[in-house]
């Protein structure tokens, strides 16, 4: 039991008061004048005997016994005191302090309650000594009325406060034993130490099963001994600015025992340990999760396939370079060159052979330009070089002409030896143009090269207006579609891996164009975002879909559901979230079937509006999608806050599953969060049986792909959903064929 709950406490006060009480006593009789009735031998006798007593009472085991049980005590106290008061001549102020000793003595070691108990005794101990030595007077026995009443005022007042003082100690222990069991049996690795020497002085048993030491290394080591030396400046500049509160903002480099060294994320606290100024590190391994989000950025903004810079990165360095164009002086050369006759390999040689090709050709470029210049796939066999510090266009053609002799060299692929050549057009920033102005005037010249018959250079003029006339008239036309029922809405199924069921369709819209026939999203909806038209072509999509969805719900009795793209325009249009009502209304279809897909790069570009509209959309009871996850850069942190449903996982990732392991990992890693983040992924872009097989040994459960079929007409996803839905393999292909893909 503890001191406090034991008698321990009040035994051995009561033992010091004794012996203190006793010591004056021997000491001050012989020495303090006396009244005149006063017998200095008895008062002498019973300081001897206080201190006989208080060594008695030293030594018994109050340990043993309950804190009432030191209320024996008060009997044989007040007897000594009353003694006194007979051997003292009755001299109230000699023997009244000994009454406000037990009072106080009372309070600190019993509850409130007890010295108000305790005054009978305290009265008799007070009067009896009075009546006894012929004492008894009006003025003497009147006396007690303010000795004792101080007394208990004394008592209680001590009682109360050594209450509080009690149970905030009991308080205080209850949050240490707290602490330390959420301390050492925290599954997260934490520690703490000196900030004095960097000592560790406690460490918890996840420290010791993530780092490898064990509890006694730890505690002769420092907690700089476990950085990388590099990093121990910064870590120390770090601690000397720490609050008693404070989240590292920087990925700390820790060493572990084997050697490795792991990113970690720390959270720190002062406190003071043991009597000793300390830091509390909670420590969070976030190697894996900033190895993941470093892939994902560098995706973000490289290609692929060669590992150039997309066009995103380019755009981005093209404008830095504009804006240090502007500040120092000098000028800017863009040049953008196209492989030609790439189809021609890609239908002859595969796909395979293009893709080795395209990686040559970004290695040859490389090779023949400066350290300092930048070179972009901008997609498809389309590439771009920056060139910073250009005085003149004849300079710019002539590293042009240099890169296109340079690239019809032959190419030695895949046991064959191929030719190609490339057409280059070439620009020179004027005052007020942007990046999309110097690479689109790039393109144009580019296109008259391949006008003037490829495999030549042609420098941009401002005369060069054909393109952009075609561009005004293919706008025109854009504008009178909707009115002329030019639009049609085709559907891709979304299929269920394991057994190839039909789950729901993703509506894309195509244009029946009067001369240039059928034409693809990409030949007009760049251009319906620019102009604005995208707000009504997506909201005609968005009735159309929802029509239609419930019309093949109800005639096949299945909750097929409708995925429809909502563009960065229409996320910024007030009317968007009422649209989305009306449709859901006007159509009948349950608002839990509809999905809208969002790119992850509209995400990021308008954040915060982004997110509100999100919510505003996820209040209807629709489902919410990023499209081509993986393709704009967002930490987990940031994903996290979306309200989302579903993330697509780009084709970009799938081109690559069944051959590149460092592919297979990133779409495992996809999987794995979208799972911890409770999100549905799809697997879009799927082509091949391989790569079917791989994401179902990934663990994939929903996929989209030409592989499974390509986007649907009205007619041919009922005649698709009349004839059973989607075939399965060919069976005239071998099993052992289908699964060695799994054993590449």
């Amino acid at each position: 039991m503890e001191a406090t709950t034991t008698g321990q406490f009040g035994g051995r006060l009561s033992a010091v008061l004794y012996l203190l009480c006793g010591t004056l006593l021997v000491v001050a009789v012989p020495l303090v004048p006396a009244g005149p009735e006063a017998n200095r031998a008895g008062m002498f006798g019973l300081g001897v005997v206080a201190l006989g007593s208080g060594a008695v009472i030293w030594f018994l085991p109050w340990y043993r016994w309950r804190r009432a049980s030191t209320l024996v005590l008060l009997l044989p106290t007040f007897v000594l005191i009353a003694l006194f008061n007979l051997a003292a001549g009755n001299d109230g102020f000699r023997y009244a302090p000994f009454f406000f000793i037990t009072f106080g003595w009372l309070g600190l070691v019993h509850p409130r309650g007890t010295s108000a108990a305790a005054v009978p005794l305290a009265a008799v101990a007070y009067l009896v000594p009075l009546a006894a030595g012929d004492a008894w007077t009006a003025n003497a026995a009147w006396s007690i009325v303010y000795v004792l009443p101080a007394g208990v005022l004394l008592g209680e007042a001590t009682a109360w406060v050594s209450d509080r003082l009690r149970r905030t100690q009991h308080s205080l222990r209850e949050r240490e034993v707290s602490f330390r069991k959420l301390f050492l049996e925290n599954p997260q690795p934490m520690w703490v130490f000196d900030i004095e020497d960097y000592r560790f002085l406690e460490v918890n048993a996840a420290a010791i099963a993530h780092y490898g030491y064990s509890r006694e290394e730890f505690l002769a080591m420092r907690v700089i001994d476990i950085r990388p030396p590099a990093d121990v400046p910064a870590f120390l500049d770090e601690i000397a600015t720490v609050d008693d509160l404070h989240y590292s903002p920087m990925a700390w480099r820790h060493v572990l025992k084997d050697g490795r060294i792991i990113e970690v994320a720390v959270t720190a606290h002062r406190l003071e340990f043991k009597g000793r100024a300390a830091m509390l590190s909670a420590i969070q391994d976030v190697t894996e999760r900033n190895g993941l989000e470093r892939e994902l950025r560098h995706r973000a903004f490289h290609d692929a396939l060669t590992e150039l810079a997309n066009r995103s990165l380019f755009a981005n360095r093209l404008e830095h370079a504009l804006a240090r164009q502007a500040r120092d002086g000098g000028a800017i050369g863009v040049i953008v060159l196209d492989l030609d006759g790439f189809k021609t390999v890609n239908d002859s040689l595969g796909h395979s052979v293009g893709d080795q090709l395209l990686f040559a050709v970004g290695e040859r470029l490389l090779a023949a330009v400066r350290p300092g210049d930048t070179v972009a796939r901008l997609g498809g066999d389309e590439f771009a070089i920056l060139l910073e510090d250009e005085p003149t266009i004849d300079q710019v053609v002539e590293h042009a002409e240099r890169i296109v002799n340079c690239l019809s060299l032959p190419f030695e692929l895949a046991g064959k030896t191929l030719v190609v050549t490339a057409s280059a057009g070439v620009t020179l920033n004027r005052p007020g143009d942007g990046p999309d102005e110097l690479t689109r005037n790039a393109d144009m010249a580019m296109y008259l090269a391949k006008h003037d018959g490829k495999a030549c250079v042609r420098r941009y003029e401002p005369s060069l207006h054909h393109a952009a006339l075609d561009r005004l008239e293919l706008e025109a036309d854009l504008r009178r579609a909707l009115d002329r029922d030019e639009l049609v809405v085709h559907y891709q199924p979304t299929v269920q891996l394991r057994d190839r069921a039909i789950k729901g369709f993703e509506a894309l819209v195509r244009w029946q164009h009067p001369r240039r026939g059928l034409l693809g999203p990409m030949e007009f909806i760049p251009l319906a975002e620019e102009t604005g038209m995208i707000t009504d072509i997506g909201r005609w999509v968005l009735v159309t879909a929802c029509r239609q969805a419930r019309v093949w719900q109800q005639r096949y009795q299945r909750d097929l559901t409708i995925a429809v793209n909502v563009s960065a325009r229409q996320l910024r249009d007030a009317r968007l979230v009422d649209d989305v009502r009306d449709a859901l209304a006007e159509s009948e279809l349950a608002p839990q079937h509809l999905t809208l897909e969002i790119t992850e790069s509209v995400l990021m570009d308008n954040s915060d509006a982004a997110i509100a509209r999100l919510h505003e959309l996820k209040a209807l009871g629709i489902r919410l999608a990023i499209d081509d996850f993986g393709t704009g850069y967002s930490s987990l942190n940031y994903l996290r806050a979306l309200p989302v449903d579903i993330v697509k996982i780009d084709k970009v990732f799938i081109d690559g599953v069944a051959s590149d392991s460092e592919s297979r990992g990133l779409i495992r890693a996809i999987l794995s969060m979208a799972d911890t983040l409770d999100l549905q992924a799809v697997a879009e872009g799927v082509e091949s049986l391989d790569q079917a097989l791989r994401l179902e040994q990934l663990g994939s459960s929903l996929v989209q792909g030409y592989y499974y079929a390509q986007p649907l007409s009205v007619a041919a996803v009922d005649a698709l959903m009349t004839t059973g839905g989607i075939p399965g393999p060919d069976p005239a292909t071998p099993t052992s064929a289908r699964e060695s893909t799994l054993l590449r």
